[in-house]
């Protein structure tokens, strides 16, 4: 799992509360933002949170304002486009064909001789 994907699974379980991210992952999120260019209303209360000592608490708003903004600044950053785009990974595999029944086989020498297969 990259870091990336550490920090969106971190900022997505604010599901109704807040949530407590760890020093390091906060700095290691605005540096992400910072070196992305991002300006946003979540890269600047990051930063002020990021003035006190100790772990960065956020409410869901600001997990969610800051998990979008991680998203839009990737997307900008790889594709440079704000579009989203869908992800491979969460269209349905298109099924498998199903194989062919095999010819039936007809028996061998061995297989006449010692009464197996017919």
């Amino acid at each position: 799992m990259t870091d990336t994907q550490q920090l969106e699974r971190l900022l997505a379980g604010a599901n109704g509360g807040n949530v407590v991210v760890p020093r390091k992952h906060a700095q290691e999120l605005a540096q992400k933002l910072k070196a992305r260019g991002e300006t946003g209303p979540g890269a600047t209360r990051l930063s002020v949170l990021l003035d006190r000592p100790g772990d960065v608490e956020l409410d869901r708003a600001e997990a969610t304002i800051l998990l979008e903004e991680l998203r839009a600044s990737g997307r900008r950053w790889v594709f440079g486009t704000d579009e989203a785009r869908p992800l491979p990974s969460m269209t349905p595999p298109e099924p498998e064909p199903e194989p062919e029944p095999e010819p039936e086989k007809t028996a061998g020498f061995f297989g006449r001789l010692f009464g197996k297969g017919a």
